[in-house]
């Protein structure tokens, strides 16, 4: 027998154990970045936007034609709202018939994009003033916030308002501020606005704009912010109603032909809840034209 004659037991190969490979840990990182990105939109989602100097602004998108952009944040469900009769402060007697024209040329309108609406689609004469700015608030104004391009530089509106001599000054500020729910810092710091403008304007009579109902439903639709809600405007409606009395200048109440049998403005009349159609800023306009005429009915 051959050495290589004796058979060698047949062994059966051994099978490698894979090893199970960890998840990568790129995957780890990104799991925790989604849930920190989830953690950050559900706070944010409980927080007003933007508490800065300006205020929260709202969006305007109007089909035909487009109203000034604008951008306005957070609340959660709200009771039925107040009407426009619970809510808003007294307006002025209707005054003598005026040449609109003649009567608004002397005048300046400060204000946020809806009074920026007014000066583009109302027919207002180009003889008026207007110095609005797109998400204004009484705290920039307040603040002197430059806002308004001269040259190289900017000035604030007060700056602005100083630099022309003027008969009548109309403010209408409110909605950019809705997501402060402070109505008595609202009031507090339009007190301070009103002290300022007849400081620089003494000659002139200031009439003080209540704030307009908006379109519940149409801002929800539109993605408005939930903070804005007619209970926040007749909140701030009250706060004006008290600073005009201490400051002894007139406010002017809600136009009645802007608004629906709930005290909100009528749905075709608006594009996202909060600004008007061209329709919308006519009736606003002839609003003023006919509770603005004659000065003597409420002391200055």
């Amino acid at each position: 027998m051959t050495p290589y004659s004796r058979q060698t037991p047949y062994r059966r190969p051994r099978r490698r154990r894979r090893r199970r490979r960890s998840a990568p840990g790129w995957l780890g990182l990104l799991l925790a970045v989604c849930v920190l990105l989830a953690v950050i939109l559900v706070i944010r989602a409980f927080l007003p936007a933007e508490r800065g100097e300006n205020g929260p602004t709202p969006t305007a998108a109007d089909p035909t034609p487009p109203l000034p952009s604008a951008s306005v944040a957070p609340t959660a469900a709200r009771e039925p709202q107040p009407t426009q009769t619970e809510a808003a402060p007294p307006s002025a007697d209707p005054a003598p018939a005026v040449d609109s024209d003649e009567w608004f040329a002397d005048a300046v309108f400060i204000g946020d994009s809806r009074v920026a609406g007014l000066r583009l689609y109302s027919g207002i004469t180009p003889k008026t003033t207007f110095l609005d700015h797109t998400g204004l608030s009484i705290y920039a104004i307040a603040n002197g916030k430059e806002v308004f391009p001269r040259g190289e530089k900017k000035v604030s509106v007060l700056d602005a308002l100083a630099e022309g001599k003027y008969g009548k000054v109309y403010i209408s500020v409110g909605v950019n501020e809705l997501g402060y729910f402070d109505p008595a810092g609202f009031g507090k710091a339009y007190g301070k606005v009103l002290d300022a403008i007849r400081e620089c304007q003494p000659d002139a009579t200031v009439y003080v704009q209540s704030l307009i109902p908006v379109n519940e439903a149409k801002c929800r639709e539109k993605g408005m912010p939930d903070y804005i809600t007619n209970e926040g405007v007749a909140n701030y409606n009250e706060a004006l109603k008290t600073v005009c009395e201490e400051k002894d200048v007139i406010l002017l109440g809600i136009p009645e032909d802007l608004l629906d049998r709930n005290g909100e403005v009528q749905e075709e009349l608006t594009t996202d809840g909060v600004h008007f159609k061209k329709e919308g800023y006519v009736r606003w306009l002839e609003y003023l034209t006919g509770h603005t005429g004659a000065e003597e009915e409420t002391a200055q």
